[in-house]
């Protein structure tokens, strides 16, 4: 294997150079000595570069970087070595630059800075590498309403200089996306999914950008019935559309996601379960209508892919196929293990050659793009210590240089370990979770926050783009160890351990929760008699409920934009779960996963912490954004009154025009000191004596 020739940091010190004084990046040059050291404010801020894209001829990268206080669109010249903000908003941030052939791109706007759970994508541009011709693609009117082309995700381009593409835009219906040829400068677009199954929410294409297969969502069929998801197939010639397979909604135990094609155009790479625990990829024949082979499985984890086809990075995504360039042969795939794992079934590709040579030079998980000429490549390299390095590599000159960091003061050398373990609840269910521990300190009779994911029919994701790693990172800087656990109904983990959970919150999800924290006593790792929970949404419930049940355990919770009480998830109207009654969600997938508050009366009486607040004997700090519509203000003013009623303190918070979760730059340095503040008070080492 060749050895890399490392450059200095000529190209990072020009990306560098065009960031305003202010960013993380330029603060990093401080030295510091601990992770401890560095500031709240710079801990959580956003990186300092994100979203970097190599154009396909190789002599550009563009990537997202602050500039006027948000996320602007910046192109390098890798000629000339000069790098240029060709967006200057004030008012947006861009996100999903997409590369349109060699000189163009397309991106979307957000309000990075609005209350998350408002609608927040503010439009869509295309615009030239050079910063000229910027077009409005999609945007809204004065009164709200919508204009322009509503693309959800750009599915394939023609490559070169060509502006055309293949996207997924809804202009038939508002719902629904056709897949569209749109030429991103004249805007003029032609439908090539015309004669299609309807209700489709993805669509993927064949080598020959040819609409090939739908998935449809299908009507409900009554009141209180799954919806149904059917997946369609069509030949290349075109002709009828076919049913291949369909699951069921949250309480099927089947599962599909469509992976793409061989270079055959014949061979469909599937995830699903067929009769198994766990997801696994899968082989099927179009033409014979049936699965062949399993092609890969893992011992711990479902295996899924992306839905639709936007480009993305740091495996941010679930998983995908890896093909060779040259030949176009699926040869292996990437997903979400215990870890980010790359895994090669068909051995000897240039594929696999390339990643094994960047995993050798490069620290962490890497992921690359080549031009389309094999000159250059652009990797992505990061782990649980780092959380993203770019490098340009120069095939001829076999050079590897160091681009960008996405945090600048993130130094791997300061950072803690995240390791991924298992442990049994006590009725014997095996739970996934993370334990990161302070750097530099004995594993011995450490002081535990237990980060409680929300959801909880998700799954808590520790490696993309840093995802919750902050605040694990964060907690263990100043001492602490974080559990972060999978409880059951977390998803991801295989059939079993998500629907064991049905309608256990707040009971033995609760328990596996709890589970997890004496089994850190149990080895000696953590002090029983310090040990707190932290969490929002779901996780802001179970913080609050572990002190419920379990009150001589937990010296305290911070709990933030939290269920309160289960059946006010059924009835406070201006909910936008309490909407979903009108697509019958709340007479179906809420009462088979988390009950229903006439059937299930006693049990939500036992389960709501509000109406418990008489058990809880440990601290509680409660934050909440006055403008959540996920988890309205109400469910926070209930605990709060309950609390006050019972005589119990409360440490209450509101964030002004925040929502589900905590956006404004002062809010989210506020919420970690006060969090930081609350821990150390109550399990730190100038903690209150407990009476």
């Amino acid at each position: 294997m060749s050895k890399f020739r490392y450059l200095g940091a000529g190209l990072l010190a020009c990306l560098m150079s065009t960031l305003a004084p202010t960013t993380s990046a330029q603060q990093a040059a401080k030295d510091y000595k601990s992770a401890a050291e560095v500031p709240v404010a710079q801990f959580f801020a956003l990186e300092d570069f994100r979203s970097m894209k190599l154009s396909p001829d190789g002599k550009r990268i563009a990537a997202v970087a602050p500039y006027k206080g948000r996320g602007n669109l910046l192109i390098v010249d890798l000629a000339t070595r000069q790098a240029k903000s060709i967006t200057a908003s004030e008012r947006w941030d861009v996100v999903r630059p997409r590369w349109i052939g060699n000189k163009r791109l397309y991106f979307t706007v957000a309000d990075g800075l609005e209350a998350s759970g408002r609608p927040r994508l503010k439009g869509a541009y295309t615009i030239n590498a050079d910063g000229t011709d910027m077009k409005e693609v999609f945007g809204y009117n004065d009164n709200g309403s919508p204009r322009g082309l509503r693309i959800d995700n750009v599915l394939d381009t023609e490559g070169g200089d060509s502006t055309v593409a293949y996207v997924a835009m809804r202009e038939r219906s508002r719902e629904y996306p056709d897949v569209y040829k749109l030429d991103f400068r004249s805007m003029r677009f032609e439908l090539i999914s015309f004669e299609s199954p309807g209700r489709t929410v993805q669509w993927e294409l064949d080598s020959e950008h040819r609409p090939r297969i739908a998935v449809r969502e299908e009507p409900r069929p009554a009141k209180g019935k799954p919806v149904v998801t059917t997946y369609w197939h069509r030949a290349p010639a075109g002709g009828a559309w076919e049913k291949l397979f369909e699951d069921s909604s949250m309480n099927d135990p089947e599962s599909y996601s469509i992976c793409g094609f061989d270079k055959d155009d014949r061979t469909l790479f599937v995830t699903a379960r067929r009769g198994r625990d766990r997801s696994a990829l899968w082989k099927y024949d179009t033409q014979a209508k049936q699965f062949g082979d399993m092609v890969l499985d893992d011992p711990l984890v479902d295996l899924a892919c992306n839905s639709g086809s936007d480009e993305s990075e740091g495996s941010g995504s679930d998983g995908g196929l890896l093909a060779d360039a040259q030949s176009k042969e699926v040869v292996g795939f990437q997903y979400q293990g215990d870890r980010p794992k790359k895994v090669y079934f068909k051995t000897g590709s240039e594929h696999e050659a390339l990643a094994k040579m960047f995993a050798a030079a490069v620290p962490g998980f890497s992921e690359y793009r080549f031009s389309k000429d094999r000159s250059v490549a652009l990797v992505l390299a990061y782990s649980d210590i780092d959380p993203g390095t770019y490098y340009l590599y120069d095939a001829a000159k076999k050079q590897l240089e160091v681009v960008a960091k996405k945090r600048a003061w993130a130094k791997p050398e300061l950072m803690a370990e995240r390791k991924p373990i298992l442990y049994k609840a006590r009725d014997g269910l095996m739970i996934p979770a993370y334990l990161t521990l302070p750097r530099g300190v004995p594993a011995k009779g450490l002081p535990l926050i237990v980060n409680i994911h929300g959801g909880p029919q998700v799954r808590g994701y520790h490696w993309s783009e840093w995802g919750r790693w902050p605040e694990a990172q964060f907690f263990a800087a100043h001492g602490y160890a974080v559990l972060e656990p999978e409880p059951r109904l977390s998803m991801g983990y295989g059939y079993r351990l998500y629907s064991i959970g049905f309608k256990q919150w707040g009971q033995a999800a609760q328990d596996d929760i709890t589970d997890g924290a004496l089994q850190l006593v149990k080895e000696g790792i953590v002090d029983k008699e310090r040990m707190c929970l932290h969490g929002g949404s779901y996780g802001g419930y179970a913080s609050l409920q572990g002190l419920v049940r379990e009150p001589d355990l937990f010296k305290c919770a911070h709990s933030f934009v939290a269920v309160t009480d289960l059946g006010l998830m059924q009835t406070v109207a201006w909910s936008d779960i309490a909407e979903n009654i009108k697509h019958d969600w709340l007479d179906n997938e809420f009462k088979i996963l988390v009950g229903d508050s006439k059937d299930d009366a006693e049990m939500f009486q036992r389960v709501s912490p509000a109406r418990n607040a008489d058990k809880i004997k440990a601290a509680v700090m409660l934050t909440m954004g006055s403008d959540d519509v996920r988890v309205p203000l109400i469910h926070g003013e209930k605990m709060r009154d309950a609390m006050i009623k019972a005589g119990k303190p409360i440490e209450w918070k509101v964030y002004p025009e925040e929502a589900h979760g905590f956006n404004k730059e002062a809010n989210v340095t506020d919420f970690y000191t006060r969090s930081l503040r609350f821990y150390d008070e109550h399990i730190g080492p100038n903690r209150k004596k407990q009476p």
